[in-house]
């Protein structure tokens, strides 16, 4: 039977960038959510879900406009025994 080794984390959306960005303590951020993916995915992770996580409403001309601030990717890869 497979045991799973399993990464979760957010991915901000940098309005200053115009793009997506995963921050990190002692390293540069990742930027862009296809530069995100390939980085994880080359060290072996597989994308098991990526949801919104919080959103932002704004009114808009009859209707109100939702859209995503942070997302929460969740990773999985067999997990060395």
């Amino acid at each position: 039977m497979t045991r799973w080794k399993y990464c979760t984390f957010a991915i901000h959306y940098e309005k200053k960038l115009k793009n997506w960005t995963v921050e990190y303590a002692n390293k540069p951020p990742l930027v862009g959510l296809q530069a995100i993916l390939e980085a994880y995915g080359s060290e072996g992770w597989e994308l098991v879900s990526l949801l919104p996580e919080r959103s932002q409403a704004y009114p808009g001309f009859g209707a109100w406009h939702i859209e995503p601030e942070t997302l929460r990717a969740t990773f999985k890869r067999p997990a060395q025994e």
